[in-house]
């Protein structure tokens, strides 16, 4: 990880220092998953390890930036690394043979090779099972270096063979104060719960002026459910935005831990009207899309309604 790279993402950089440390002990294992939410730098750490393997010179605990191998990786080109990446929903075998060939070969500058996976979890079966056969006896020198946010859909044959660092969320303190070193304008009260901790999520929704947004559909939520704004104008609002789930979820959840004099039957029912919504939502087309969401705001309603 470059200097300038940790002074952007401190949360990362005790992380690096003991990934670096055990790979200059040649104690790192060959095959690590990175795990955690997304917006927490998985990509990047796993970018900062891969350019330190890579290098011919690294320094404590970064690569050096300036040798052939390097230069190669900046420009994308160094031969003695992959990342396996693909439009598809799903990794299949085919793309778990390029590993698999990738492996079978020696190091082009004569160091060790390097193999990214990012979004590891849309493995099928197959795949994994393929790749399990190189995990078994992985070849001397080649670092596999897994990325997931939803390691639970990984196969626990393969999961016992990785080497797991779980990425942690950032306090809310820690979240604001790098916050206010990375954005000059205000950072509304609700960005923490909203990203649920997770530095670069809360960053992007700043900068691309997505907050100031958000915060405007939760006040009409809430509006709503209090009777003072109309459920045609709220679910025109929001049956259009790509991020409707999560505000509704950041907007029960809310309800939920305030509880606001519910009963415990009450914030269940509540729970698992937006679980239920969250299962149909993606299979429900056109007008049906519009009825079930109203569907779920007016149930909404009428359970905080009954207090």
């Amino acid at each position: 990880m470059s200097g300038l790279a940790a002074s952007k993402m401190p949360w990362l950089v005790p992380v690096m220092a003991q990934l670096t440390t055990l790979a200059t002990q040649q104690r790192l294992a060959h095959a690590l998953l990175l795990s955690g939410m997304n917006g927490l730098g998985k990509a990047q750490l796993a970018n900062a390890l891969t350019a330190f393997l890579l290098c011919r010179a690294p320094e404590q605990d970064s690569a050096c930036g300036q040798c052939k191998s390097c230069l190669l990786l900046a420009a994308g080109n160094h031969p003695d690394w992959l990342q396996l990446t693909t439009e598809n929903s799903s990794i299949g075998v085919d793309e778990i043979r390029r590993i698999i060939d990738f492996t079978q070969g020696s190091a082009q500058q004569h160091g060790n090779r390097v193999i990214t996976l990012p979004r590891a979890e849309r493995m099928t079966e197959s795949a994994a099972n393929a790749l399990l056969k190189t995990l078994e006896e992985p070849p001397q020198g080649c670092y596999l270096l897994l990325q997931s946010s939803q390691p639970q859909r990984l196969k626990a044959t393969l999961l016992s063979r990785c080497q797991r660092w779980d990425l942690a969320p950032l306090s809310e303190e820690a979240l604001y104060q790098w916050l206010a070193t990375q954005y000059q304008g205000a950072i509304p009260a609700f960005v923490y719960r909203y990203t649920g901790g997770a530095p670069l999520t809360a960053l992007a929704l700043l900068n691309d002026a997505q907050a100031p947004q958000i915060e405007s559909v939760l006040l009409q939520l809430n509006d709503f459910l209090q009777g003072k704004a109309e459920l045609t104008a709220l679910v025109k609002l929001l049956e259009g935005r790509a991020d409707t789930s999560v505000i509704l979820g950041y907007f029960f959840n809310t309800l939920l831990h305030k509880q606001l004099g519910l009963s415990a039957e009450r914030l269940q029912r509540l729970q698992q009207s937006y679980y239920r919504w969250c299962r149909d939502e993606q299979q429900i087309l056109g007008q049906n899309k519009v009825l079930a969401l109203s569907a779920l705001l007016l149930e909404a309603k009428t359970l905080l309604a009954q207090r």
